[in-house]
């Protein structure tokens, strides 16, 4: 486990602040959040681990953008916030798509050319994707007028736009459809397609999803390997978080049966549209809150680990819940756990089920988050195999890291 010690000796680690937009230093920055990351899980990490560092490309990296709308002069103009005003004009953004800097200006122009579409603007949001597609969300202020749908149809038309979405008041109406269809490639030749929903999560970063994806499905490998050897079968999967089935589709020819938890209704509609495009059965998404899924989960775990071994042989009755169906399938055991938590990291009831799994994918946005609960739990109970850093965030002190842990005590 990690000592007091060290954990207390933060104000010795190296600190990172807001870095601005540099290419020429990108390298640089990304060797400091490296080191830094060395010093954080410092105890944690055995002599024979080695980070994974998945490099960013310096520009054009972002296939999301969002900017307000502000006047200069006699026109409205993309801008972004200076001290918490839109007070800063852009006609490009290099840390977005090419799609997104080659729309900025002619939109910005036929939205100024139209009274329609200009009257009240206050935001406009890209939504791009590498398969060529785009979402164009225009933010308002006050209701759309009765012509605003008409507007909006001639701007795609004209600017060859796949999908535009207006949004005011909390009423949404979309030109075409309020998804876009992203294509990742990954290291096996596999090519996934999905649905990624507006105004709901998707990665940002298209490149970094994909090297993600291949660190996954590397590491499930090896799960599916050791499960075959101790238990002669393919292993079982519990994801928390899984949004639009993002993991869970490239994860599924490794596991038998997958339990995939999402407490937002839209993603959990496009996690069950991209697993069944892609033919995918052995998945059941359920739409609930992780913290109630994991209690009853537990619930089944500590109910299985006091009864006799029969238990698993009990059939399915008309009542059972999703969470049993999975557990029964996978005869009692718990074979692996993928967490992708928000920022905070994960609660202690959640931590009390992941730590009872023999394996854990744990994708964090916010290591420090990770290192609470390396710290708090699972540190105790599991040791680091692969330990992997993605630069989502280039020119930022924010760094996205990846970690395949195994319980300590034998299967």
């Amino acid at each position: 486990m990690r000592s007091t010690a060290r954990a207390d000796a933060g104000p010795s680690m190296p600190s990172l602040s807001w870095i601005s937009y540099a290419p020429e230093r990108y390298e640089f920055e990304l060797c400091e959040k490296k080191k830094r990351m060395h010093v954080l899980f410092a105890s944690y990490l055995r002599q024979d681990i080695q980070f994974d560092v998945f490099a960013s490309s310096p520009k054009h990296f972002r296939q999301r953008a969002r900017f307000a709308v502000a006047r200069f002069g006699e026109e409205l103009s993309l801008a972004l916030f200076d001290r918490g005003t839109p007070s800063v004009a852009v006609n490009n953004f290099p840390i977005a798509s090419l799609a997104i800097n080659e729309l900025m200006v002619p939109l910005m122009a036929a939205i100024n050319a139209s009274a329609v579409l200009s009257e009240g603007l206050a935001a406009v949001h890209f939504l791009s994707t590498q398969s060529s597609d785009m979402l164009v969300s225009l933010i308002y202020a006050s209701p759309l007028h009765d012509e605003w749908r008409q507007a909006a149809e001639q701007l795609r038309h004209e600017l060859g736009i796949p999908a535009v979405l207006g949004r005011a008041k909390g009423v949404c109406t979309a030109v075409d459809r309020d998804w876009v269809s992203e294509r990742l490639r990954l290291a096996d030749g596999r090519e996934l397609n999905y649905r990624q929903i507006e105004g709901s999560f998707s990665n940002p970063s298209a490149a970094m999803c994909e090297h993600t994806l291949n660190f996954l499905c590397n590491c499930a490998g090896h799960i599916s390997k050791a499960c075959a050897l101790a238990n002669g079968a393919l292993p079982s999967l519990l994801e928390l978080y899984c949004g639009n089935g993002n993991h869970t589709l490239a994860l599924a020819p490794y596991f038998g049966r997958i339990l995939a938890v999402e407490i937002d209704p839209r993603l959990c509609a496009a996690a069950e549209f991209n697993l069944s495009n892609h033919g995918v059965t052995q998945c059941t998404v359920l739409c609930a809150a992780s913290a109630k899924a994991c209690r009853r989960l537990l619930r089944g775990v500590v109910r299985a680990d006091h009864e006799e071994s029969g238990a698993s042989e009990c059939g399915a009755s008309a009542s059972e819940l999703p969470e049993d169906a999975w557990l029964r399938f996978g005869r009692w055991r718990t074979d692996a756990v993928l967490v992708d938590p928000p920022r905070c990291g994960l609660d202690e009831l959640t931590l009390r089920l992941v730590s009872r799994f023999a394996h854990i994918l744990y994708i964090s946005c916010n290591p420090k988050a990770l290192l609470a609960n390396m710290d708090s739990m699972l540190g105790r109970s599991h040791e680091i195999e692969h330990f992997a850093i993605f630069d989502h965030f280039p020119y930022t002190p924010h760094l996205e890291c990846g970690v395949y842990l195994r319980r300590k005590t034998a299967l």
